[in-house]
């Protein structure tokens, strides 16, 4: 502790946050693993769907088709689209989910460890375990606009200021607005 606290490099001393267990264990289980844990939950429920139990009342000699089984006929072209577009926001979502993962596990599991190691854990770690859950803050507007359409074109039309070649074009034209909406007495027009 005393060597954390004197920077010998620049004479001078800094101030330490330094929790204990109690409060080490307490803060990560409320901001980390209950979330990783319902996260990971929501996760199983999606792509592990629950079977449904059997009707007593079926014949043996027509066993009974699962919702998860493929069905007989051919899907038409609207329910192709829906389970691919189902499919890949359920994968975008997990890549996301598993980046914030990955990159917050480090510094919660050492927030953990250090008070039951005697504050053992070095400072450097610390501060690059701390910027790695940062970096993850800065990952997402890439991560998103990397992996869904949508948000890729609002994040280009924010970034380049409304320049209109990064719009979507507009069935009824250009000049033709789709809706207003008045908010806080200015009326502001959406296309």
């Amino acid at each position: 502790i005393q060597q954390r606290q004197f920077n010998k490099a620049s004479n001078s001393t800094y101030c330490i946050f330094m929790v204990n267990k109690p409060y080490a264990i307490t803060c990560s289980v409320v901001a980390f693993y209950i979330p990783f844990l319902l996260m990971v939950l929501a996760y199983h429920r999606i792509y592990h769907p629950q079977q449904h139990p059997q009707h007593p009342q079926q014949h043996p000699q027509h066993p009974q088709q699962h919702p998860q089984e493929p069905r007989q006929h051919p899907p038409d072209q609207h329910s192709t689209h829906r389970m691919r577009t189902e499919t890949k926001a359920a994968k975008t979502l997990c890549i996301i989910m598993g980046c914030f993962c990955l990159c917050w596990a480090p510094f919660f599991v050492t927030n953990i460890v250090d008070p039951f190691v005697n504050y053992a854990v070095p400072g450097k770690l610390w501060t690059a375990f701390l910027w790695l859950g940062y970096i993850n803050s800065g990952l997402n507007p890439f991560l998103y606009a990397f992996l869904n359409k949508a948000f890729r074109r609002a994040f280009l039309i924010i970034l380049c200021c409304g320049d209109e070649r990064y719009r979507r074009p507009s069935v009824l034209g250009q000049s033709v607005p789709c809706s207003t909406t008045t908010i806080n007495g200015s009326t502001h027009v959406l296309r």
